[in-house]
């Protein structure tokens, strides 16, 4: 009797869940032939490797000003990392100590649950179907549809935008809970600022090992990983204003809807039921999984727990903002630096 009140209750969204889970076994099936040929053209890829690295060494020779600005970059990359060693050793021992106390406002028990989130989750992925299908059909009449760069920035910013309006509607207005309930509180804000660049620069030293670690494992193996759809974009992508728009809302947008969906709305009712520890652990596992890269799984696993932790420390989204942001900047203007390069 339970399930079938659920079933009738939750119609609606039971019946945009399997028309999501249709889309993707129909595109798995038609998809299944393009898939067989990946593992000889990433071992090629592997092979290539060496020629990559004399061509870089080759570029730096030849060209001054770029040669300058490489090294000031890994000059600066060695510096942050030795003052991440440096709050490590100095200042994480006195958090776990208890001899440091960063809470200024501790996040409230939140109104919504689970299938809240879930119910979010399955509107954001019908819409992004129903977008694909809309593209689908526009392409006909406007070519420009048929672009990968236009297409992903659309749908980044449409369906961003939804996600906000989502999260906004069952938790302000279903539930009638403050927007500091979701962490949007500006109290203490530049301590929160402080806090998050301290926090990220602690982070850079764990982030660099496990690059290390992931490296060495890379090369054993010689399992050589696809680029993200957005690296793609930064490298092949010429104009100016697309980058321009794109770079922003990776560094600046993408981060605040992140942390937002992540750390305000989906923390906040796992830890309702698992406890922080669970919640903070759940959230950064889940929170590198939809990032869809194996190699980068667990270094941004690691900063998913520091932004859950940070959250959890101070009340409100400032810090994990903060440290998002500067760490989404840093790879975009490394991903710039290697299209700077051009040996990719």
């Amino acid at each position: 009797m339970i399930a079938l009140k659920f079933i009738k209750e939750e119609r609606l969204y039971i019946l945009l869940l399997i028309f999501v889970l249709l889309f993707n076994a129909i595109v798995l099936l038609h998809g299944e032939d393009k898939m067989k040929e990946r593992p000889a053209s990433r071992l090629r890829v592997f092979e290539d490797q060496d020629a990559r690295k004399q061509e870089m060494e080759r570029l730096l020779a030849k060209n001054e000003d770029l040669f300058l600005i490489f090294g000031l970059v890994s000059v600066l990359i060695v510096g942050v990392a030795l003052l991440g060693i440096v709050i490590d050793i100095v200042i994480l021992p006195m958090i776990l100590a208890r001899r440091l106390n960063i809470r200024s406002l501790s996040p409230p028990r939140v109104k919504w649950n689970i299938w809240d989130v879930c119910k979010v989750a399955i509107l954001f992925l019908f819409f992004g179907h129903m977008l694909i299908l809309a593209e689908a059909f526009l392409s006909r009449a406007f070519p420009i549809f048929k672009a990968d760069n236009f297409r992903m920035m659309v749908n980044s910013s449409i369906l961003d935008t939804l996600a906000v309006v989502f999260i906004i509607y069952f938790t302000v207005i279903r539930y009638r809970e403050p927007l500091a309930a979701l962490g949007v509180s500006a109290r203490n804000f530049l301590k929160n600022i402080f806090y998050g660049v301290v926090g990220y620069l602690a982070l850079v030293p764990v982030l660099i090992l496990l690059l290390m670690i992931i490296a060495v494992i890379i090369n054993i193996t010689k399992y050589v990983p696809e680029r993200q759809p957005v690296v793609e974009l930064f490298l092949k992508e010429k104009g100016v204003a697309f980058l321009t728009y794109s770079s922003l809302f990776a560094a600046i947008i993408g981060p605040i809807i992140e942390e937002l969906f992540f750390r305000g709305f989906l923390y906040g009712a796992l830890k309702k039921y698992i406890g922080i520890f669970w919640a903070m652990t759940a959230t950064a596992a889940l929170f590198a999984a939809l990032h869809a890269h194996i190699v980068g799984f667990f270094p941004i696993m690691a900063l998913g727990i520091l932004l859950a932790y940070i959250y959890e420390k101070t009340g409100t989204l400032v810090s994990s903002v903060t440290i998002h942001m500067i760490h989404n900047l840093s790879m975009v203007f490394l991903v710039f630096l290697v299209k700077k390069i051009g040996i990719i």
